[in-house]
């Protein structure tokens, strides 16, 4: 019946709402710059091997350093010194990213480099017919924003000079968009002159907060988060390759919940982490994602300070790494603190700003407030720069609806799970359900029609609020439908615990065959995750 329905209503979309024939002769294509997000470009070292993606073993590296973590770790809490343990546990860790991270003044080091880097060649002379590829920007994504911004000035002169137009526009993913928001603090001049339009997907540029609770060691297990992470990679996604496994995972989720100490699991987690966060976690970021300076400018405002003393929590590691520490702060003071009134000015000088947000995934349970609406990665506040969201799995109270203002009333979603009256440019912010943070096919061709139209919410094709359907690799905006209503899921009702309980017993039995036949191979599908 779903399926049906979603079929008709993409029909009724995409022939009821064709652009009128005036516009598509006024409107002047432009050139567009697309940034790429972060970890689209493979990193190689200076003897030409794949460093990234990542390719060492990590389940072996896990066995071999279990044992001896494990001691560490037991005598750490005899001793209350856990010293011993981040060492060791770092001893593992560190190798696999070392020819990755930057040295401690924020600079690419051991030769290593990107496969694909702007450069001013081999840039197509186009005069019409724009498509998003055609003038990619590849850069190194461990860099500062900050840094990099010079590098996409250049860029966007270049693509001026061969195409013969006055301006570009330019779209940014995920961090992406901390690039663009960089290159139009630190060179808003030039913006004002060369540009006409800049698009956000699932923008960063105001942080993520999994990883700020991370880099600031603020790390919290939400029952409620957990709890909606757990219905949705366990029961929705094939996370568990083996299917027994995946039972067995499945029917100790249900009896945990119905015995009610998820929560207590949850507090002993954070209690157990806090005893030896502040000698494992600094020393393990410093070598590993906090060694790339991109990942500091996807940290909230609100947290950078705490994090950066977090990290680098001694005065002989803070002027050891001073030079890394004024590329961070330079993008927090400069750009991320000054991000939304920049926009403002330059939305004043006629640059048309347009927000596309994806929701309706839980996000990652590490932070409080992990309950909240997002897209698996960024919440719908951060991304949307201010918009308003009842928590994953549930909409707005009638006490909050009634008090929406009657003006603003438009700008609640159907499904009752987003108000955009509160984000920056709720006229031009655009909200996706059901597309993942990591998936952007569809917003592709829309988004270039929407900035060479100077759409509106309120005009031109596309309604604020749209549920992505079927494939993620469509690419030309059909999969997208207007949201109807609230969800029609009903939320799941638990098994009795004696019924969880037999399902257990008979997957713990089938699971213990299987090993015994050795026919057991426990892996995790990372991809249902994306």
């Amino acid at each position: 019946m779903k399926k049906t329905v979603s079929v008709f209503l993409a029909l009724i979309m995409i022939f009821s709402c064709i652009l009128p024939a005036a516009a598509a002769e006024d409107a002047e294509e432009i050139p567009t710059v697309y940034v790429i997000g972060a970890h689209k470009n493979d990193i190689y070292n200076a003897d030409g091997k794949t460093i990234y993606p990542i390719e060492a073993d990590l389940g072996a590296t896990i066995k071999e350093a279990l044992l001896p973590c494990l001691s560490e770790l037991a005598m750490g809490m005899l001793t209350d010194d856990f010293s011993g343990y981040a060492e060791e546990f770092n001893s593992s860790m560190a190798p696999i990213y070392e020819e990755l991270i930057l040295d401690k003044n924020g600079n690419v080091t051991n030769g290593s480099y990107t496969r694909f880097h702007y450069t001013t060649e081999n840039f197509p002379k186009k005069d019409s017919g724009y498509g998003v590829w055609d003038y990619r920007f590849w850069y190194d994504w461990r860099l500062s924003p900050t840094d990099t911004a010079a590098e996409l000035k250049d860029c966007i002169d270049r693509v001026i000079e061969v195409t013969g137009k006055d301006k570009v526009q330019i779209i940014g993913r995920c961090f992406g968009a901390n690039v663009i928001a960089s290159y139009l603090e630190l060179y808003k001049d030039h913006a004002k002159e060369f540009v006409s339009d800049v698009s956000y997907y699932s923008s960063s540029v105001m942080g993520i907060d999994f990883m700020s609770a991370l880099f600031s060691g603020d790390v919290y297990l939400d029952e409620t988060a957990l709890n909606n992470f757990l219905d949705y990679y366990v029961y929705e996604t094939d996370l568990i390759s083996d299917e027994t496994a995946g039972e067995l995972i499945v029917t100790l989720v249900e009896i945990l919940r119905q015995v009610q100490v998820l929560g207590l699991t949850g507090d002993a987690f954070v209690n157990f982490f806090n005893m030896f966060k502040g000698d494992l976690l600094p020393l393990i970021l410093r070598n590993s994602f906090a060694g790339w300076l991109s990942y500091w400018s996807m940290v909230t405002p609100e947290k950078y300070e705490q994090a950066r003393d977090f990290v680098f929590n001694t005065d002989e590691l803070k002027k050891e790494y001073t030079g890394f520490i004024e590329k961070a702060d330079k993008y927090y003071y400069t750009v991320q603190l000054n991000a939304e009134s920049t926009m403002k000015e330059l939305r004043e000088a006629g640059i048309n700003f347009y927000n596309f947000t994806k929701y309706n995934y839980p996000e990652i349970p590490l932070y409080e407030g992990a309950s909240a609406q997002g897209d698996a990665d960024t919440s719908v506040f951060r991304q949307s720069f201010g918009a308003t969201a009842a928590d994953y799995n549930t909409v707005f109270s009638e006490d909050y609806l009634a008090a929406v203002a009657p003006e603003n009333r438009k700008y609640i979603s159907p499904d009752l799970k987003i108000d955009a009256s509160t984000c920056l440019f709720p006229e031009r912010t655009w909200f996706i359900k059901d597309l993942h943070h990591d998936f952007f096919g569809p917003l592709q061709n829309v988004s270039m029609e929407i900035m060479r139209y100077d759409m509106t919410v309120e005009s031109g094709r596309l309604p604020q609020f749209v549920t992505h359907i079927g494939n993620n690799d469509d690419t030309n905006g059909e999969n997208l439908i207007p949201t109807v209503g609230t969800d029609e899921d009903a939320d799941k009702i638990p098994n009795s615990i004696i019924h969880s309980a037999m399902r257990f017993i008979t997957a713990l039995i089938n699971l213990f065959t299987k090993l015994l036949k050795e026919e057991f191979n426990l892996s995790l599908n990372l991809d249902a995750i994306r």
